[in-house]
């Protein structure tokens, strides 16, 4: 499903003494199956974009259209929630029910499955988030580990099978290993169903990874729409606004000094480095190479 905004400005507490403009004048397409990363500082606009393209918010001028529904009309928002999936950031600090299995369950109820349907899709996700279904199903969400509690909330999400996903933050607070399986998780079923994923997140490491194409928000404005490959060419426009260069892009900028005319621009992925020092090598002259020891 794809996802329009025309000319979309968001207020919160409209007609109060407390208005706040959150965002203005935002204006983006989102084709279907397109994996978003949405970066920007706290108190950006981000959270407010996707609040926006969910529902939670509306528009206070300008339209957003998610598939067929415009998100403006309320029968519309709601039909088009059976097709979004939204994870807040911090889901664990909503956990409500007594078990695991009911807190996955407890957002199944619309779907009119089968209770063998309902067990079967909990069983089912909680095996593609890396838990096993036997061991944590009757589990208390309460006795169990900050990261196995995050990635329930995101089982609890993919089980109603959404064409859009939506995640705010959903690494935050979490150890590497879990934010690294919280991640592959996310690629794996975007690349397996083909959804869209629009996912905000304050680490441009994970967005260069992982998404085909970054928005940066500023002060409430679209700031910057580019390929993950574009970062190193348009780093001046990012770095004023509060961008840090990762530890690959600092070694980039190392190997290009220590390298002269081996370019390296277009690279945003560890993977992609490796490959080409490793033709550098098998290709280039033994000095070149010693450059490594």
């Amino acid at each position: 499903m794809d996802i329009h905004l025309e000319r979309v400005t968001g207020v919160y507490s409209p007609k109060t003494p407390y208005t706040k403009t959150a965002l203005e004048g935002i204006s983006l397409s989102i084709p279907s199956g397109q994996f978003v990363a949405v970066m920007g500082v706290n108190g950006s606009g981000k959270t407010t974009l996707v609040q926006l393209i969910c529902g939670l918010l509306h528009a206070a001028s300008g339209h957003v259209k998610v598939g067929p529904y415009d998100m403006n009309k309320k029968p519309n928002r709601r039909r088009a929630w059976r097709a979004l999936g939204y994870l807040p950031q911090y889901p664990e600090h909503q956990v409500t029910e007594d078990t695991v299995f009911n807190h996955i369950a407890a957002g199944l109820g619309h779907l009119g499955l089968t209770d063998e349907g309902m067990n079967e899709r909990v069983q089912q996700y909680l095996e593609v988030v890396g838990l096993c279904s036997e061991r944590y199903k009757n589990a208390s969400p309460f006795q169990i580990s900050g990261g196995e509690l995050r990635r329930i909330a995101l089982a609890g999400v993919l089980a109603a099978e959404p064409n859009i996903l939506v995640l705010d933050e959903p690494t935050a607070g979490l150890d590497s290993l879990e934010r690294l399986y919280i991640l592959a998780c996310i690629k794996q079923i975007h690349l397996k169903k083909g959804i869209t994923v629009c996912y905000i997140t304050h680490r441009l490491e994970e967005a260069m990874e992982y998404s085909d194409r970054i928005l940066v928000v500023e002060q409430g404005r679209l700031y910057a729409d580019l390929h993950p490959s574009e970062i190193r060419l348009r780093w001046r426009e990012l770095e004023p606004i509060g961008f840090v260069k990762t530890p690959l892009l600092r070694f980039l900028d190392q190997f290009e000094k220590r390298f002269a005319g081996h370019r390296t621009q277009s690279m945003y992925k560890e993977d992609q480095l490796v490959s080409y020092i490793t033709e550098m090598c098998a290709g280039g002259s033994q000095d070149e190479c010693n450059g490594f020891d």
